[in-house]
């Protein structure tokens, strides 16, 4: 094993100042990480916008149940199935494969809808909702930039105050 980076940071009898590899990634690894997440998840978001087609759904029927999670416990979930023209030209039903608290849609009510051409499968429920998740990872990355910033800019300026104590001809090595 390599012990010459077997640390954090470390001064040398010289007064040089060193950052191991290890502390860069531990500083970086979160933002970097949450900002990548964000950027994919809001690409794919766009990708599935793009490969869907614009149209027009009827409710035909609302599911509901109460929430059992942490963020809608004692609400009350509503998940609308839509009937649409698809491709083929056959009138066919899907759901939104998600569901809302403001989803208690009236039957016979007509809402915009995506669908993907080719696939039966799920419809998308166009808005804000679909691109939630990834502006909030993104926004989680954003605020952990702004540690990771602070905390290279003070290991470069330790950095380089080793560096000006640091004299040529003063190494023990």
């Amino acid at each position: 094993m390599d012990q010459s980076q077997l640390f954090f940071w470390r001064e040398l009898p010289d007064g040089r100042r060193e950052v191991s590899w290890r502390l860069w990634v531990l500083i970086w690894v979160l933002p970097v990480l949450m900002l990548g997440a964000g950027v994919a998840m809001l690409a794919f978001e766009g990708w599935r916008h793009m490969a869907s087609v614009p149209g027009k759904g009827e409710v035909v029927r609302v599911y509901s149940w109460e929430g059992d999670t942490p963020f809608d416990r004692g609400a009350t979930n509503y998940g609308p199935v839509f009937r649409y023209t698809w491709s083929d030209g056959k009138v066919t039903e899907a759901s939104a494969a998600m569901s809302h608290p403001d989803w208690n849609f009236e039957i016979g009510s007509v809402h915009d809808i995506r669908w993907f051409e080719g696939v039966k499968r799920d419809v998308v429920l166009p808005g804000i909702h679909n691109w939630l998740a990834g502006l909030i990872v993104l926004a989680i990355g954003v605020v952990c930039l702004l540690p990771a910033l602070w905390a290279t800019r003070r290991l470069r300026r330790w950095i380089a105050a080793g560096s000006a104590v640091a004299k040529p001809g003063n190494s023990t090595h």
